[in-house]
Order: structure tokens, then sequence, then C-alpha cells
């Protein structure tokens, strides 16, 4: 029990003094030719890289989270009293594929890390953006 409590104690001791920031990398549907990395055999290479890009992160102690978006969904939208629920009609461009959060100091840290995704080097297009606060429930 006792080193139960101390494991606790210094890992909250560590998230005390880690001044780090959250951001998340928002990797888009834009720049990136689906079919032809189909057409080479290219899809499921590019999915391992990833995978392996995200275990690269972890080791090098910024890997916060990441997930993926099914291809389907729908739009909720408020009209009068009622909602109307379709879509979603997102542009290509606009749709979002998945997102990675990483552990950094500033923006900048996370643009490069951004830039080094396996995402990236298939041309995608890839959003940084540093997590604001709010409040906890």
């Amino acid at each position: 029990m006792t080193s139960k409590n101390s494991n606790s104690d210094s890992h909250s001791k560590d998230a005390d003094t880690d001044t780090r920031k959250t951001a998340m990398l928002i990797f888009r549907d834009e720049g990136v030719d689906w079919a032809q990395l189909a057409a080479d055999g290219r899809s499921k290479a590019l999915f391992h890289k990833l995978v392996d890009w995200a275990m690269d992160l972890k080791r090098r102690g910024l890997y916060a989270g990441v997930e993926a978006l099914a291809q389907s969904g729908k739009t909720v939208r408020r009209k009068g009293a009622g909602f109307v629920v379709d879509g979603p009609f997102a542009e290509g461009r606009e749709a979002v594929l998945g997102f990675f959060f990483v552990r950094v100091s500033d923006i900048d840290e996370a643009c490069a890390i951004a830039g080094e995704s396996p995402h990236a080097e298939v041309g995608g297009t890839t959003e940084v953006r540093m997590l604001g606060t709010f409040p906890k429930p």
C-alpha cells in the first residue's frame, strides 16, 4: 500500500511540474490522393506508418492521445423548436479524418511535430490548434 501511494504522489508531482500544453493535430482530407494511394497499394502502409509514428511520439513523451473518425456521421442543427439531423455535408477539404493530441511547449513545436507525420508525407493537410481551458464537470 505504501508503494502505491508513493507512485501516485510522484505521478501527481510530475503532472504538477509539467508546463507543457496539449495541442490537437487535426488531419484533414485535403491534399491526399486516396485513389492513387489505394491503386499503389500504399493505404495499408500509410496506416502502419501512423501507428508507428504514434508509438514514436509516446516513446518521446509527446503522445497524449489519438482518435480516428468514421467516414459517416450526421449534422445536427436547431431549427425553431425542433432539430434537423442530416448530412454530413463537409466538402472533401473540410472533412476531418482523425486527430492526435500531443504535449508541447507551444504551437511552433506542435507544427513541427505535425510536419513530421506520415499524413504530411503524402500531402495531407493538418490543422494545428492548442487546447484552451474549459471547466470540468
